[in-house]
């Protein structure tokens, strides 16, 4: 397997740092801070910027720097709907072809979460809670549906970790009892409350963020 190039190990790091909120919304980065702090010379930082450009995290200002994107409230809400969408559209392939959830990994991924906030490590928190939404859509067995979701979870990722970073003293594990009643009615075969719960996590999400100091002025 080809090693990867220059440019994709830059666009690889900066990306995460974008996700992970080590980079904020609205931080103004340039090609030669990135440069120095990568060690590599500008030419693959500016096709990194240029590809994260493209997948929207990202904008380039000529003689004035790199913004990293403010995600906007009506991004954030189009990217809810999508998802519940899609948990919706899962379960009812379920229930339309007799077939079943992956119970196990599902498993995994909820107990995970709730382990991260036992230990306050909200970042493995959203990870496994995303993970826990793509093992539900993973069900349907839709490659362009589940490419989709790929598409959008790191917009939630790093959505979540910044309300986290800028609104310390809300709750942030809310998703650890929805996703439990989630699985659990997935468990007893009880569709109709899984995809009940999915629209109230759905409700829940927007009413929160509603709520965060952060869309107050939008």
């Amino acid at each position: 397997m080809p090693s990867p190039s220059l440019a994709d190990v830059a666009y690889s790091k900066i990306r995460e740092k974008i996700i992970t909120a080590h980079y904020m919304p609205g931080d103004l980065l340039s090609e030669n801070e990135l440069a120095e702090t990568l060690s590599m010379s500008r030419t693959p930082i500016r096709s990194a910027i240029a590809h994260l450009e493209v997948e929207g995290f990202v904008t380039s200002f000529k003689n004035r720097g790199i913004f990293v994107k403010e995600l906007s409230l009506k991004e954030i809400f189009d990217v809810l709907e999508a998802f519940l969408c899609m948990q919706e559209f899962a379960i009812n392939t379920v229930i339309e072809r007799d077939s079943s959830l992956n119970n196990e990994e599902l498993e995994i991924h909820l107990n995970a979460q709730i382990k991260a906030e036992q230990e306050n490590d909200y970042i493995a928190y959203i990870n496994h809670a995303m993970a826990f939404n793509r093992s539900l859509v993973y069900a349907a067995n839709n490659q362009v549906i589940l490419k989709l979701m790929d598409s959008i979870i790191d917009k939630m990722i790093q959505f979540g970790i910044v309300n986290w970073k800028l609104t310390p003293n809300q709750i942030h594990y809310s998703g650890n009892l929805l996703n439990t009643s989630i699985y659990e009615a997935i468990c007893s075969a009880n569709y109709s409350k899984a995809k009940q719960m999915c629209r109230q996590k759905y409700l829940d999400s927007r009413e929160s963020i509603l709520n965060s100091r952060i869309y107050k002025s939008y």
